[in-house]
Order: C-alpha cells, then structure tokens, then sequence
C-alpha cells in the first residue's frame, strides 16, 4: 500500500465496520489485506510497516481489547493516509494525527448505530452502561468511556471527558475542550470514589452539572466526566432507577431477589431473537403467579415490578 495515501475512504471503512460489528477491526483488515502478526513486544504496543504487503504487529502480552485497539488504531491511519507513530498508550499523543486515529479507531470499534442502540438516549452515561457496551463491543470499560467523549455532541453532551489518575493525582486527561483545574479534578475523583457505585452530580454554577461516574481499570483511576444541562443531568440512569425500584421491590430479601434475577436469565435463553415485549409476556406468564405466589407475585405484577423486569430485560433484549 502506498505510504501518505488513504486507502480507502472514511465512509467505506465505517460502513464495513459497522457491518460486521463487534469484529469490524477484523473485517476491514481483512478488506485492506492487511497480515496482522501478534508477538511478545517490549514497551510498545504495536505498529504498521507498509510495503508491497501490509503489516499490523500487535502486542501479544497485552489483553485482547487492548490489541483490538492497536489494531483499530494503525487501520484507522491507513484510512486517514496519515503516518503513525509506534503505538504506546491509547488517546494520550498531542499528536493531531494520533488523536485522529485514536478516535477514529474508537469508531472503528464501536461505530454510530451500536453507540446509539446500547445507550438508547439516556443520559447521563454511568459505569454500568459503559461495562454492557464494552462488553458488547469486545472492548475495555475505559475505551468504551473514551467513545462516548468523542461522540459527545452526537450524543446530547455539553461535553465529556475521561479523566486518567494515579494515587489521586490527573496524569493525563481526554477530552474536546472541557476545561477544568487539577485540584477539582481531584476532589470529583474523591467523591466519586466515596459514593461508588452511585453518579455523583455537581453544580458547575452556570446551569450545568458536573457527572462523574467511576470507571474500571487496573493501571489507573479513571473518571468519566459529562457536562449536561441541569435538567438532563438530574434524571435517574437506568442503573439509579433499577436501584430505586429494586429497594421498593425487594428490601433486604436478598434470596428473593437473587431468585428473579435467576428467572430473568432463564427468560434470556428461552427468548433468543425474540423482542423485549416477547420477553415480558413470558416471564409474566411463567413467573408471578406461578414461582411467585402471595405477597411476592403481587409485588412483580406491581407497576414498579412491571416497570423494574422490563428494564432488567432491556438489558438483552432491544
């Protein structure tokens, strides 16, 4: 392949992508005829030597995500015609080139349809959801939470961040713009990581709110950080509203909870490919009334119960 050029278009490349969600990377390298070789590295991550044949080496000591992304990244540079540099640490480079590959390898990896469809226009974002699309997408939490920066407008935020920390103190940030001092930076990581599992939402004094939502990682303590109006800020995720109902349903009657949630996944494989109503109408046919007898049948067939089992079955079922 040509060393400067794209390869292919933009639109293409995501349009294959997209197609064959979750191993898009996959299938674009396979378009490009790219040889991918994976093989103990030491300090990097990966890189792309281009000649009468391409090729992609990746790291083999690293997580699979992780070499997923490397590889995303070094396609994304081919689509772009830009030369990379040898792929270290993910959406760090001052870089203009880098910082465009890293988004678009994001894309790559998680493209517009399967963002929106995971995150059904609730907002705002928290830790659970982005464990379901990193999940979905063969990703790691933090990769997901980066997607979500970049789709930032596409997405209803004012603006978002991912926030990388170690001991307490920012190393580095990504973000488009979103500006704020180490030291508060510092203390939304306290408060989230005082109120975990929970959102924290604070008051940015010019009709905004600040969320922050902690993030799973090993090398670092990752904060998730969106801008959003007020109003749009103070609605309950789908996680906070599952907790509500959950204490209304359930109380401390763990083993009965426990049971539902058994249920629930017993309903998942007896309804593959069918939709969410599909879904209800079995477990309420099967369920309540039948497992779930007195007190506890009446508090699933409850609007709060109705209400908690479709969200619980939204989770697999669109």
């Amino acid at each position: 392949m040509p060393e400067g050029r794209a390869v292919i278009s933009r639109k293409t490349a995501l349009r294959i992508t997209s197609a064959s969600f979750p191993n898009g990377p996959e299938a674009l390298a396979r378009h490009l005829t790219v040889e991918v070789l994976a093989s103990p590295l030491v300090g990097v991550e990966g890189w792309c030597v281009r000649g009468l044949k391409t090729i992609v080496r990746l790291n083999s000591s690293s997580s699979k995500s992780r070499q997923r992304f490397t590889l995303s990244h070094e396609l994304a540079h081919l689509v772009l015609g830009t030369e990379p540099d040898i792929a270290t640490e993910p959406f760090r480079s001052d870089r203009r080139e880098e910082r465009e590959a890293d988004q678009l390898a994001s894309e790559f990896l998680i493209p517009d349809a399967q963002l929106n469809a995971q995150l059904r226009g609730h907002l705002p974002v928290d830790a659970k959801t982005l464990t379901r699309l990193a999940k979905a997408a063969r990703v790691s939490p933090v990769m997901a939470a980066c997607r979500v920066v970049s789709a930032a407008d596409e997405l209803g935020l004012q603006n978002a961040a991912v926030v990388f920390f170690i001991d307490g103190r920012e190393q580095w940030r990504y973000s488009h713009g979103l500006r704020f001092d180490e030291n508060a930076a510092s203390a939304l990581l306290r408060e989230a990581m005082k109120h975990r599992p929970s959102l924290i939402r604070v008051d940015n004094q010019d009709g905004n709110l600040v969320v922050g939502s902690l993030i799973d990682a090993q090398a670092y303590q990752v904060l998730l950080v969106q801008l959003l109006p007020a109003d749009d800020a103070a609605q309950e995720t789908i996680e906070e509203r599952m907790r509500t109902l959950a204490n209304e349903l359930f109380g401390t009657d763990h083993s009965f909870r426990q049971s539902v949630a058994a249920s629930l996944g017993t309903v998942k494989n007896k309804c593959v490919g069918q939709s969410l109503s599909q879904a209800f109408d079995y477990f309420m046919k099967h369920y309540p009334g039948v497992k779930y007898t007195g007190a506890k049948g009446s508090k699933l067939q409850s609007k709060e119960g109705r209400e908690y089992l479709r969200l619980y079955l939204q989770r697999w079922f669109g």
